[in-house]
């Protein structure tokens, strides 16, 4: 994840003052390539004022905010508050403050050049962004955290033992929150009676995001997650031995443990204790706990999934990721590993 902080203080300044010519031509289409060459091809009178750099990265900006438009319906030129908002939700754990506060600038400015209500004005938007503000900065160093992979799974479940209801707890918030690609407020979020069992596992209902729990949001999806191959890392088997533990039936699925790990509370985890996991667990096996956070079962899953060459659509069926452009983010740098040809010479 990548934690925003840009140091900017607040949203004013965003709004750009009407441009006093006549109205360039609407772009043909809304699709991205449309719009970003809309842009690109504007008159000269009207990209006065801004480098062209700037027109090109508003010009990508645009298309990236189609892009994650059209699969879901939502408009674009015209947009409205609401699409605005729902955006800088989508992508408050994928992008800097400082590239949101610019994909901003580019559709304000789209819309002003095209005599349009700016979206970015309203009421929701304005909301959205004080949340992410609060959320991730903006005094937060800019960083992305590193992605624990399968083989790192495993690592941090291995000490874990059966007898302790601290590390039965971690192990089947580590493991499914890996498996299901769950944020840690969903993971936070998630009650006994959202996992369920199937022939082939577990399925589990992932509740969107709203301000850390998240219920009732158009985003909650449903994930299977399978039997595993190993004992330690399989989603089934430690949610199992997690709920006949803690004698669990209904109410929070994962709930604060007692200092020592004798005895567990009624209270809900947090997003941060799940955080928290993630760290401790990291350190315990030499792991610099700075470099991981509860962003990183996440990201984890998509990078190992792009490794052992998982079809994108099943990815995104997954993690729920509504378009590839954000799955990317996740995905930078996991290539599918190439097959060494001196493995196949006899050696």
């Amino acid at each position: 994840m990548i934690t925003p902080g840009d140091g900017q203080e607040a949203l004013e300044g965003l709004e750009v003052e009407p441009v006093e010519l006549e109205l360039p031509p609407p772009p043909s289409a809304t699709d991205p390539v449309s719009l970003e060459a809309w842009l690109a091809g504007l008159p000269g009178a009207h990209r006065a004022g801004r480098a062209p750099a700037t027109w090109r990265a508003y010009g990508k900006d645009l298309a990236h905010f189609a892009t994650w438009c059209q699969p879901l319906g939502r408009p674009v030129l015209p947009s409205d508050g609401e699409t605005v908002a729902a955006y800088l939700e989508a992508h408050g754990e994928l992008l800097t403050l400082s590239t949101l506060r610019r994909r901003l600038a580019a559709i304000s400015v789209a819309h002003s050049l095209v005599g349009i209500k700016r979206p970015t004005a309203a009421d929701e938007v304005h909301a959205a962004w004080t949340r992410l503000r609060r959320r991730y900065g903006p005094t937060q160093q800019v960083r992305r955290v590193d992605a624990v992979l399968t083989r790192t799974l495993g690592d941090l479940v291995a000490p874990l033992r059966d007898d302790s209801a601290l590390d039965v707890r971690d192990r089947a918030l580590l493991v499914m929150g890996f498996a299901g690609a769950l944020r840690r407020s969903e993971l936070a979020a998630l009650d006994v009676e959202d996992v369920t069992h199937t022939p082939d596992g577990l399925r589990v209902r992932v509740r969107g995001r709203e301000d850390g729990q998240g219920a009732g949001r158009s985003d909650a999806r449903e994930v299977d997650l399978p039997w595993g191959a190993h004992r330690a890392t399989c989603p089934v088997r430690s949610w199992e031995a997690w709920v006949a533990l803690a004698q669990l039936s209904t109410g929070p699925a994962f709930r604060s443990v007692t200092k020592g790990g004798r005895s567990v509370k009624d209270r809900r985890m947090t997003g941060e204790s799940v955080a928290d996991v993630v760290k401790r667990r990291a350190a315990a096996v030499g792991i610099d706990p700075t470099t991981v956070a509860g962003h990183s079962l996440r990201a984890g899953f998509v990078t190992s999934a792009v490794r052992y060459g998982v079809p994108e659509r099943s990815i995104m069926r997954q993690s729920g990721h509504r378009s590839p452009t954000s799955l990317a983010v996740y995905a930078q740098g996991a290539a599918v590993p190439q097959e060494n040809p001196a493995s196949r010479v006899g050696l």
